[in-house]
């Protein structure tokens, strides 16, 4: 009997669902990622939520959603040349929130504002990280390291290479 050491990672998805996945994380919306992968924005959209419903994300954001892909290693982070920004331990605080949390209520909570700012708060930390959106900026926190274990950008995966133009709007 021969046995092998490198066995695959078992996977919580498709490779469809996946392909429709990994270009959420440079900020795609169900349009552009559909044009990327030759499917309509609908199937993007039914491959994101049952993507939530296998990572037990079910109604997250996209945000949360894309930091649960790439906690979970269905896909790899965004490439990312830059160098990660100077950012305070309240940015920091913020992007955190804006990965674990769903709703501006709760994300304000967890940084100490009032839910109806926090959209000015995102906004600002987007800016200040050069990223396209929020989503996008979620992606660069795991390409920077700082949003916890994912695999590398330039890592083999169970992804074909990623299309560093998926956040090009």
């Amino acid at each position: 009997m021969t046995t092998t050491d490198t066995q695959a990672t078992p996977t919580l998805l498709t490779d469809a669902q996946r392909r429709a996945a990994a270009p959420l994380v440079y900020g795609g919306t169900n349009e552009t990622i559909g044009a990327q992968i030759h499917l309509s924005a609908e199937g993007v959209a039914s491959h994101l939520r049952t993507a939530r419903n296998a990572l037990g994300r079910r109604g997250c954001s996209r945000p949360v959603l894309a930091h649960a892909l790439l906690t979970a290693r269905e896909v790899r982070p965004p490439a990312c040349q830059r160098s990660c920004p100077d950012f305070t331990v309240r940015d920091l605080r913020l992007l955190k929130a804006l990965a674990e949390h769903s709703l501006n209520e709760d994300i304000g909570r967890a940084i100490g504002v009032p839910g109806s700012d926090v959209r000015t708060e995102i906004d600002a930390l987007v800016a200040k990280a050069y990223a396209d959106n929020a989503v996008h900026l979620v992606g660069l926190g795991h390409a920077w390291g700082i949003l916890g274990e994912s695999a590398p950008s330039g890592a083999g995966s169970r992804l074909e290479p990623a299309d560093s133009t998926a956040g090009a709007e």
